[in-house]
Order: structure tokens, then sequence, then C-alpha cells
């Protein structure tokens, strides 16, 4: 029994706890993805901090440009003097009204810088790429003839190679060449990559449909955006890695902030994103740095499910006590009633023997009312180690040893015989007592184990509802099941007890000021009496006024 008790308390403690555990991760999991989508997000907003930083400087890159190249005469020599004044200018152009080269003039012969510039552009001209409003969807050229289109490489975020502002100087994108009535580009910028990395070009159309441009010093134009970059950097949190980096990230054009405690780029970012036109050739991309991503504070989840951890097991602990010591009671009360029981068979083994040799004796000497009243002694005393045996074997947990030996007799007779036993006693105490007996018939049933089933439940009237000094007796005969109903007015019983009241060992009250003995066993007998018979012992709930339990029996003839 105990070992029973003890992996309930187990379950009782280890389930609740496993749940417990679980719901603290799943918490403490939720807080930290929490706590990574607010950070993500807030790297996000820093990326477009620093994209508009880049994007802002090449705005205003592009108007020192335009009033540059507006302001520009476009013969040779001018052309020439460009780079001079500018240190951003690589090398100047100038195209005709059908796209040709002009300046410098494509020759064979050419050499120096021309012939490198010549080098550099020639899969520009050669794709054929036309700068102004007719300008669409140009595609990126790349050294050796090879052509990237932008619409179709996911690499580059589907943006274009060439970008153009309108009259207004503002920057066009995509969504204003899908107008009906696109507005006439003046200027933009065009992307192409030779050798290891990507060229840049910026373009002015005239009103004669001449085109002059410049190509920009990719160095220098680096120069000034990291310049650009460390001013965004400066108002960054110190715990992120940043890095400017090409389309496939295998070259890193720039990088600032704390590194992370693993090799930079070894694993993915947290955000990565293609800076706007027109560098979307370029990606940011942002880590987190030496403390790695934020976990959020777990320290609350943590404290709160150990406390509730903690009271459960405080809980559970007094629980497991109050449980064993009900167990060492329980068995307590067991041990006392084997002593007490046992101690009884012996005395009373001795007043059935001298009863049956005096009952003897009188017979010998022809005393007939003597000889009645030893048959009494007798079967009372026979009657009570039926009693006893039954007690003992209860209280030993050998219930299904019980047992009960039906014959054919009268209920009401059994009545009327238990009631002039506990008659005096009641009457001493100031009960009046009703008998209401309707089974005169006799029928299958043992005699001893109603009247001890009966016997049980006159001594609860008599223990506990001395109050209301009012008892009934009644006996209802049926077709197929017999009852006898005791009833009083005494305190009755609660309805959260009507069940454990037949439970073994178990009483309404335990103090000592109860005034009431008994170890707590007589109903889980009388239960278990009747059951055998095949009937029931039950509690009616609908009698208010005091307790009223039910004895059926079936009504079997033979």
């Amino acid at each position: 029994m105990r070992w029973r008790f003890t992996i309930l308390f187990l379950l009782m403690v280890a389930v609740p706890l496993g749940l417990l555990a679980w719901l603290g991760y799943m918490m403490a999991r939720q807080d930290a993805t929490r706590v990574r989508e607010a950070w993500v997000a807030g790297l996000g907003r820093r990326i477009d901090l620093v994209d508009g930083g880049l994007l802002q400087e090449m705005n205003r890159l592009g108007s020192d440009f335009d009033s540059l190249l507006q302001g520009a005469a476009l013969d040779e020599a001018s052309l020439r003097a460009l780079p001079r004044e500018q240190p951003l200018i690589r090398h100047a152009f100038l195209l005709d009204a059908r796209s040709r080269l002009v300046f410098p003039r494509p020759a064979s012969d050419a050499s120096g810088e021309v012939a490198a510039f010549l080098r550099r552009t020639a899969p520009v001209w050669e794709s054929g790429v036309r700068f102004g409003p007719q300008v669409k969807e140009a595609p990126v050229v790349a050294a050796n003839d090879q052509t990237l289109d932008l619409n179709a490489s996911s690499s580059f975020n589907n943006r274009w190679a060439t970008y153009v502002r309108n009259k207004e100087g503002r920057p066009l994108v995509k969504g204003d060449y899908n107008k009906e009535a696109p507005a006439p580009a003046e200027s933009g910028w065009h992307v192409w990559f030779y050798g290891n990395g990507a060229q840049m070009l910026f373009w002015q159309q005239r009103n004669d449909g001449r085109v002059v441009g410049v190509e920009v010093e990719m160095a220098a134009l680096l120069s000034l955006l990291v310049n650009r970059l460390g001013q965004v950097a400066a108002s960054a949190p110190s715990d992120e890695f940043w890095r400017l980096v090409n389309a496939d990230g295998a070259m890193v054009i720039h990088q600032w902030g704390s590194p992370p405690a693993g090799k930079p780029g070894a694993a993915p970012p947290a955000v990565r994103r293609a800076c706007s036109a027109p560098l979307s050739m370029w990606h940011l991309e942002a880590y987190a740095g030496r403390r790695g991503v934020p976990r959020g504070n777990v320290l609350p989840v943590l404290v709160g499910a150990g406390a509730a951890g903690l009271a459960l097991l405080g809980l559970a602990w007094m629980l497991y006590r109050e449980g064993t010591r009900e167990m060492r009671e329980a068995r307590r009360r067991v041990s006392f009633v084997n002593q007490v029981s046992h101690e009884l068979k012996t005395p009373l083994t001795n007043i059935r023997l001298y009863a049956e040799m005096a009952q003897q004796q009188a017979e010998a000497a022809g005393e007939e009312a003597v000889v009645r009243h030893l048959a009494v002694v007798e079967a009372e005393t026979s009657r009570l180690g039926r009693l006893i045996h039954n007690v003992l074997t209860f209280a030993r947990h050998q219930r299904d040893q019980l047992a009960v030996h039906p014959q054919r007799a009268v209920l009401d007779d059994l009545v009327c015989r238990a009631l002039d036993l506990w008659r005096p006693g009641l009457e001493a105490k100031g009960f009046e007592v009703k008998t209401d007996l309707q089974a005169p018939e006799p029928f299958l049933f043992d005699p001893d184990a109603v009247e001890q089933m009966l016997g049980n439940l006159l001594s609860n009237v008599e223990k506990y509802a001395g109050a209301g000094r009012w008892l009934r007796l009644t006996t209802e005969d049926g077709p197929r099941t017999i009852r006898l109903v005791v009833e009083d007015h005494g305190p009755g019983v609660p309805k959260a007890k009507k069940d454990a009241i037949f439970q073994p060992f178990v009483r309404l009250r335990n103090d000592l000021a109860e005034g009431a003995s008994g170890t707590g066993i007589g109903l889980a007998i009388s239960r278990q009496l009747a059951q055998l018979h095949g009937g029931g012992l039950t509690l009616d709930q609908t009698w208010t006024q005091g307790a009223r339990f039910v004895i059926t029996l079936p009504n079997k003839q033979s």
C-alpha cells in the first residue's frame, strides 16, 4: 500500500513540475524570440538610415556632376580638363545624338589613359546602351562581353543598372517608366562590372541629343562613402558589426563596429539588404557583436517558475506528510482492533465453554428456565465470535474473505430482537423509538450479518444523534427487494462526506472532544456485508432532518 501511495505522490509531483518546466521553457523561448525580432527590426531601421545616408551622398554627388557637366564646354580640351577639376572624375566622354563615342575617339593606336578607358568601357559601348529619355531597363554589362540582366538576377534585387534623373532633379525609379507619359530623363548613373569590381558612369544629355558624361574614380567614391558611413556609424550601438559587401558577399568594401566572436561572415548576418540605386551592386550586412544576439531577460521567468516549483514541492511535501500520518494512524487503528478482537476471543471461548457446561448441568437438574437462559448466552456468544472474526478479517485487509451464510428468516423478527437489545440504552438517553415493520414473510439472508449491520447503524445513532432523541426503524417488503431503513433526527452527514463515511477508518470527527468512541470501520463492514448479499447500504441525501440509512437486500426465496 505504501509503495502505491509513493508512486501516486511522485506522479502528482513530477507531472505538474514537468508541465511547469515546459511552460517556463516555452515562455523563455517566446521571450527570446520576441527580443530577437525586436532587435532585428531595430537593425532593419538602422540599415534604412545607413542606406539613406549613402543615397543622400549619391544624390548630392549627382547634383554636383549635373552642375559641372551643364556648364562644361564639349570641346576636346575642356573634356580632358574635367578630371583635373574634380578628383572623383577618372575620365570624361562624349556621345553624339546616335550614341556613338566621339570623345575619346576609338582608335587602334590609342595608348595610355585613353586606351585604358576604352578597354574598361568597351562592354558598355558594345552592349548598345542608349542614354536619354528612351532608356529602359538597361542591362549591366561585365568584362569579357558578359551581360548581367538585373531584372532576372536576384543578386541585384531586380534593380536597374541605369539610373536616371528627370528635369526637376528627382531620381527616377522603376515605377516612373511604367507610366503612360514618362518624364524626359536628362542625367543619370550607369553601372557595369569590369575586372574585380563595379564601375560607374554619370551621364547628362544635352538639348541637341548629345550625351556628355564622366567615369567615376571608384577609389575616391569609396573614400567619400566611407566617410559618410563613419558619420552614420557613430550613432549606432557599440555592440553591432556592419559590413558593406558586393552582391555575393565575397568582397568586403568596408566594415565597422564590434566584430563578433567568430570569423565575420562565417555565420549568416542577422539582416542583409541591397543598397538603394545606384549602389544596388553592394549590400549592407548587420551582425551581432561579441555579446551575441540578445536573448531577453529570462531571470523573471526562471524566478517565477522556480517559486511556483518550490511552492508545489512544499504543498506536495505537506500532503505527503499528512498522507503518511493518516496511514500510520490507520495502521495503529488496525493494530488496536486486531489486538482487542484477538484478546476478546480467548475469554469468549471460555464463556461459551462454561455456558455449555452449565446448560448440561441445568438440563440434568431439570431447570428449564436456566437452560433457556443459558441457550441465549451460548447463541449470543457464538454470534459475537462470528462478529469478531469479521472485524479481524476486515481489519487485516482481507475483505474478500468476508462471507455470509444465507438462511430462511424473517426480517421483522430480527429487527424486533435487535431492538430489544438496544432499546434500554436508547431510552436511557431519551430516544423516542418508533417502528413500522412491513416484512413479515421469510426469505434468504444471513441473520448474523444483517443484525451486525443493524447494530452498527443503531450504535451510530446512539453516539451521534443524541441531540435529536428520535429513531425510527422501517422495513419494506417488495417483490424483488426488501429494505431496512434507519432514520434519526441528529446532525446528519455533510454532502462532502456522503461517500467518505463508507471508507475504512474514516470518521466525521477525530477530535478528543467528540465524545464518541469507535474505529471508523462499522459502516465499511456493513456495506461490504450488504454487497455480499447482492444488495447495498446507502445514505439517503433527500432526508434533511438527520441521517437516513437504507439497507437493500434481494428478496430471494430459494
